[in-house]
This record gives structure tokens, C-alpha cells and sequence, in this order.
């Protein structure tokens, strides 16, 4: 028996690729979109490029004053409320960008929908399968590796659950996953 021994983060990794293997072996293409490799490189794509000005927008809110190398913010979201404030602060220049294109960024991914759709309907050999659609996880024509891959996925979501204090009973994390697989979380 193996066993493997790592940070609560590289746990929330593996998790994350149990769910994404799963989900491609049932036929979830889209999915792929999702990755953060993906997400974080069209957002970067989908950014406006031009000299930052008065009036800008930026994650951080909006540029009300530009002197010499930094810049004046209005509006931030708090670190200790998570909740967004209207707080003026200066900002190094070099660490301000322009908030991301979301109508460019939303089109792209639609049409990534598209292309992916029609190539899991075409290896798959059925195009009566929508856009969202896939054979599921219990489907005879899905391996079991994919199965055996959502399981351990239910395992760890379930430990992570169970060490979170103020757990709530109504989630999908709240059910142990039926494979013989250990998870500790300290």
C-alpha cells in the first residue's frame, strides 16, 4: 500500500484533477476551458492594451489621478471584510492593469464550447449530446477509472468538510465517497 504525504494545498490539486479527469472521461469537454492555465492566459489576452489614463478602470477600481509612477485608486475590496469599499489609495503604476475585456474573454469561451462540443460528440460518435450534456459518471460506456477517479474526489471533498468547523450538513461534500482510499487532514 501506498502513501502519500503532502500540504493541505497540494490535497485541493489532487482533488482538483480527480474532478477534472472524471469529468473528460464522462464526456465534459468544456471543462477544459476551466483550467486555470486557460483562464488566467485569456484574461491576460482579453486585457486592453494601452497606456493607462484618468478615468481607467482596473481590478482595483478606478484610476482618479496619475502621478509620475504611481496611481491614485478609488475603490478596493477589503481584505479583512472581503466586501468593496470606496477607499482611495495610491498604487505603484507597474502593479495597476486594466480590468479584463469580459464580453472578448465570454466570446472566445463560447466559441471554445462550441469546438469542444463537437469534438467529444464526434469521438464519442453521437451528436444528440448537448452542449452541457454528457454519458455521466454511472454510464456503461465510461471507464471505471473515471468512477474510481469521482470516488476518491467524494473521499477527500468529504475530509475537507469534516475539518471544516462551520461545515454546513446540506452540501455534496457532506457524503464519503465509497473507495478504499485515507485521507487525514491535520
Amino acid at each position: 500500500m501506498a502513501t502519500i504525504t503532502c500540504s493541505n494545498e497540494q490535497l485541493k490539486l489532487i482533488q482538483d484533477a480527480l474532478d477534472f479527469y472524471s469529468r473528460v472521461g464522462i464526456g465534459q469537454f468544456t471543462e477544459i476551458k476551466n483550467h486555470s492555465t486557460f483562464e488566467r492566459h485569456l484574461e491576460e489576452v482579453c486585457r486592453p492594451k494601452k497606456t493607462l489614463e484618468v478615468g481607467d478602470r482596473t481590478p482595483q477600481g478606478e484610476i482618479l489621478e496619475i502621478k509620475g509612477k504611481k496611481a491614485l485608486i478609488n475603490g478596493s475590496v477589503s481584505k479583512e471584510t472581503r466586501m468593496w469599499c470606496n477607499i482611495q489609495e495610491w498604487k505603484k503604476l507597474e502593479d495597476v492593469k486594466l480590468s479584463t475585456d469580459y464580453s472578448k474573454y465570454h466570446e472566445i469561451r463560447d466559441v471554445v464550447d462550441l469546438l469542444l462540443t463537437e469534438a467529444r460528440n464526434y469521438l464519442i460518435q453521437d451528436n444528440s449530446v448537448g452542449k452541457n450534456g454528457s454519458w455521466g459518471i454511472y454510464n456503461e460506456k465510461v471507464d471505471e477509472s473515471c468512477r474510481e477517479a469521482f470516488e476518491m474526489l467524494k473521499t477527500i471533498r468529504y475530509q475537507f468538510w469534516l475539518a471544516n468547523p462551520d461545515r454546513n450538513e446540506g452540501t455534496v461534500n457532506s457524503h464519503d465517497g465509497r473507495c478504499n482510499v485515507t485521507v487525514k487532514i491535520d
